[in-house]
């Protein structure tokens, strides 16, 4: 499986999916530089917020219809005459972007600690190191999601359902329904850890929104729903017709 993920990384290494890696996340922490100048203990939180709700979503999309592109242009040459069956291939291609996830988080807490340390912010560091994980796990179950609806509709389609789920979640993870919309739980893991609401507004102390009880049980849901989508997505790849 390193082998393939390796493959994948060559592959992908100067291509435009690459390149969105570090894109995305300067995006956002310059975008909340300029918004947030002058302000208090707003810099790390805006970027923290921007970034699990709108722009990490967007990625993901993008990357898995970007890479689905890429394929169809060889007419799936590595899948049609390398001798690993296809599952393993693209699970291989799934589990790769699940890294390319970590890395690009990765930036994010970066910036936005750096950022925060020099204009001040409320964002714990052990928060948002634990953060930089639990979002990458409760995020995974997107990518075989992205990567069918970019194979099977295309990227209006795929773009479309992304901003959905989305702002589903958003509006989802403040309640206590939460725990039954999979697209909601990266936002309300994210409030304990990070000390932020959905809506970019900081948490005080004694907000229900505050209890970390919610990120175990949020990731072992996630996880559920991970495996679930990539064994129905390898299934459904397995048996199509490659064009």
């Amino acid at each position: 499986m390193l082998n393939i993920m390796k493959a994948e990384y060559l592959k992908t290494k100067r291509t435009m999916s690459m390149l969105l890696i570090p894109v995305f996340p300067v995006i956002v922490l310059g975008l909340a530089f300029v918004l947030t100048m002058n302000m208090t203990n707003a810099y790390s939180e805006s970027v923290w917020n921007w970034w699990y709700t709108l722009l990490l979503p967007g990625m993901l999309a993008i990357i898995s219809y970007l890479s689905v592109v890429r394929e169809k242009k060889t007419k799936y040459y590595n899948l049609m005459t390398l001798s690993t069956g296809r599952k393993k291939l693209m699970l291989g291609k799934i589990l790769f972007m699940a890294v390319i996830m970590l890395v690009a988080n990765t930036i994010v807490f970066a910036g936005a600690t750096i950022g925060g340390k020099v204009l001040t912010t409320c964002v714990p560091t052990a928060g948002a190191v634990a953060a930089v994980i639990a979002l990458t796990v409760v995020s995974m179950w997107e990518i075989p999601l992205f990567l069918f609806l970019s194979e099977r509709f295309g990227m209006i389609v795929e773009l479309i359902a992304c901003l959905v789920i989305t702002v589903a979640g958003i509006l989802f993870a403040p309640t206590s329904k939460w725990i039954f919309l999979v697209s909601a739980i990266p936002m309300r893991v994210a409030c304990p850890l990070l000390h932020i609401m959905p809506n970019g507004l900081r948490l005080e102390a004694g907000n229900p929104l505050m209890d970390a009880s919610v990120i175990l049980p949020g990731i072992l849901i996630s996880l559920v729903w991970f495996v679930i989508g990539t064994v129905l997505y390898l299934n459904w790849f397995d048996k199509r017709e490659v064009k």
